[in-house]
């Protein structure tokens, strides 16, 4: 059985070798939705589960300072599972601010990534999700392991 390195280093008619060097401007998710250093983490979080985000930029001013995701909240909360109430966790995310969880200062992805550049360079900080900018180093959205895995075995 071959590594996930030796499927991604493979010939060139393998599917992998295919999709490795095919940029992300169409696989990543799309979003100007930010959260802001000082913003309170009860109403990221509210924000990231009714829309479904998993992962969010973080942003001073313009520039991005970071990355926040669902699991980064999830680790703090434990009222999850308490017979369907949050009101425990709410108390706790409303003491702390994003830049107290936030994965800090992550490396940047533009839309004329590689799958292969960003495969590597995710696995090389672990991380699970880096922000996408422009030129001007405004946010487009995200690119997640799951999103580069999932086009690297379907295409899609």
């Amino acid at each position: 059985m071959k590594t996930w390195e030796e499927l991604l280093h493979s010939g060139k008619d393998h599917p992998f070798n295919m999709r490795k060097h095919h940029t992300i401007a169409d696989i990543y998710s799309k979003s100007d939705v930010v959260a802001y250093t000082d913003d309170r983490l009860s109403p990221i979080s509210r924000l990231m589960k009714t829309e479904g985000l998993l992962h969010l930029p973080v942003v001073d001013g313009r520039h991005v300072v970071g990355i926040i995701s669902k699991n980064d909240i999830q680790r703090l909360g434990f009222g999850y599972t308490y017979e369907g109430r949050d009101d425990v966790e709410t108390g706790i995310f409303d003491m702390l601010q994003v830049d107290q969880v936030m994965v800090k200062h992550p490396p940047l992805a533009v839309p004329q990534s590689t799958v292969l550049e960003l495969s590597e360079l995710m696995v090389a900080k672990d991380v699970a999700a880096l922000p996408v900018v422009d030129a001007e180093k405004s946010v487009l959205g995200t690119i997640s392991m799951k999103d580069l895995l999932l086009f690297l075995l379907t295409g899609h």
